[in-house]
């Protein structure tokens, strides 16, 4: 058998495993930004210079990414346009939409409407 055949074969497990634990999306409200971890993903929104709104439109069709329990990743039609997801539904009761230079983020945090007040960026 091929050498990297069998490492894949060894290794996968050990990747999925590994991802399974580090599920689903999680939100941590930081002293000065808000942090989003969707697996080994990664992402900070700054208070000072993240636009933000809240919204209560679902997210529509999923146009790339995934959407399995507790975790949205990807991006999705909304609206008009379209926002990538870093949720963990996609029809929650309320949403941030959080605005960067590169794109247009929607995620789902417990009391978004208490937090939303904190992003200063118009």
């Amino acid at each position: 058998m091929n050498a990297v055949v069998v490492i894949v074969l060894v290794g996968l497990p050990f990747l999925l495993v590994l991802a399974a634990r580090r599920g689903g999306v999680r939100y941590e409200w930081g002293a000065d930004a808000l942090v989003v971890r969707a697996g080994v993903q990664r992402r900070v929104f700054p208070y000072a210079s993240t636009r933000a709104r809240l919204t209560t439109v679902p997210l529509g069709a999923r146009l790339a990414g995934t959407a399995v329990a507790g975790s949205v990743t990807g991006r999705f039609a909304f609206g008009r346009g379209a926002v990538h997801a870093l949720a963990t539904t996609t029809r929650p009761d309320q949403a941030l939409l959080l605005g960067s230079a590169e794109r247009t983020y929607y995620v789902t945090p417990d009391r978004a409407a208490e937090f939303v007040s904190r992003f200063q960026a118009a």
